[in-house]
């Protein structure tokens, strides 16, 4: 009988590879700097067997993505392009802008020697239409001026390097990319691989950086297990945003931007919070995200040494004052006092949980992240959860801060 089954088994084995095969199209994105023109002609490979992918609606307004061309239907709707690809695959060619203000600066640029910016910027976000239960098998194609080099929070790119996200069945890269002639460090830490990488002359303190993290990463790991396997950190210089931006598994960091400020926060460590946070789906209160990525900003400061007790303290006590003087909140979205009340609540829920041995604030957002919720009553419920009663900071808190004005 076993001799008859085991043909039988390996030929169900078959089928099912099969058909899980067929449930995958293929696409290519691609993108060619061409800093003499000041744009970037990007396109979208499909190829697909079936007709899986049906259509892709692309944000894609007019001031930063434009002559649209390629195979199948092609329909501008405002800010949005709709791309209805045919049963076979095909392709659709545009070209993107690449500088973006932000304020009087910018957070998107391309020089003659180099980029600056999000894969984002290149291939925007879409509404996706195809059959049910089928994903893409992406990769990431770039190309540009001899002697420039890529780096993105999937790797060099300078082959063909596939694009992979779990949380989504459409792999659209995301992330900063640093572009052009540039400077690069990169170092293992423990299983994590961190790159960091500037346009060369735009003064990138990269080995700062690198020594910076060996002695503040391994505690944001506890409190963040599940943080990226890959994390690239960008910067330059010449006119761009004077801070810090997160984005998936990447840092985008102004060159002048000090690793600690004289306030004792740390930009880098703001925004690779964020990172961690940003990973989490569901809805999410903002005063919670900014308020704990300032939060153990400073905490991870103090925890390998780089903060001492009494400055810790003070820090907390200038953050008090800020938030006193102007009437911080705890709104969304959340930003300057707002998020110095924030910062203060977080401290106080921390204190509270380690008065009633109830455990520490690390556990509390670790359940929050992994609870797909990240809102005021999800964090009551937990903390409640931990204390086993209802927490008289937090509630007291959300009763006279989250209230309008």
């Amino acid at each position: 009988m076993i001799k008859f089954l085991l043909p039988l088994l390996l030929l169900c084995d078959l089928a099912l590879a099969q058909d899980a095969r067929s449930k995958i199209y293929d696409v290519t994105f691609s993108a060619t700097f061409q800093p003499a023109k000041g744009v970037i002609e990007a396109a979208m490979h499909v190829a697909q067997k079936r007709h899986l992918l049906r259509s892709l609606d692309l944000i894609a307004p007019e001031t930063e993505f434009s002559n649209f061309r390629g195979d199948g239907t092609i329909e501008r709707k405002g800010k949005h392009l709709l791309w209805t690809v045919p049963p076979g695959g095909g392709s659709l060619f545009y070209e993107v802008k690449v500088d973006h203000e932000r304020g009087l600066l910018l957070d998107a640029k391309m020089t003659r020697d180099w980029a600056i910016l999000r894969l984002d910027d290149i291939f925007p976000a879409a509404r996706v239409r195809s059959l049910r239960g089928t994903e893409s098998r992406s990769m990431l194609e770039l190309h540009g001026p001899a002697g420039w080099r890529f780096e993105s929070r999937y790797g060099p790119v300078q082959k063909p390097r596939a694009v992979d996200d779990p949380q989504r069945r459409f792999d659209r890269p995301t992330g900063w990319l640093a572009a052009g002639e540039l400077g690069i460090r990169k170092e293992y830490m423990g299983k994590r691989i961190v790159t960091v990488a500037g346009p060369l002359n735009q003064d990138m303190p990269r080995l700062e950086i690198i020594a910076f993290l060996r002695w503040t990463m391994p505690k944001l790991l506890k409190i963040f297990p599940d943080f990226p396997k890959r994390l690239l950190i960008v910067g330059a210089r010449d006119d761009m945003w004077r801070g810090g931006l997160s984005g998936p598994g990447s840092v985008y960091l102004h060159t002048e931007r000090p690793l600690i400020s004289e306030n004792a926060t740390s930009a880098l460590l703001h925004e690779m919070v964020h990172i961690a946070t940003g990973q989490a789906p569901g809805p999410r209160d903002d005063w919670i995200i900014e308020g704990l990525a300032e939060y153990y900003s400073l905490e991870i400061l103090r925890r390998s040494g780089g903060l001492g007790t009494q400055r810790f303290a003070q820090t907390l006590e200038w953050l008090e004052a800020w938030a006193k003087k102007e009437n911080g909140r705890l709104r969304s979205p959340s930003s300057g006092a707002n998020t110095a009340r924030a910062v203060l609540v977080f401290d106080l829920i921390q204190k509270e949980l380690e008065a009633n041995d109830a455990g520490s604030l690390d556990q509390v957002v670790q359940q929050l992240l992994a609870s797909g919720s990240i809102t005021s009553e999800k964090l009551q419920l937990l903390v409640e959860k931990a204390l086993g009663e209802p927490s008289k900071k937090l509630d007291k808190a959300l009763q006279v801060y989250a209230k309008p004005n």
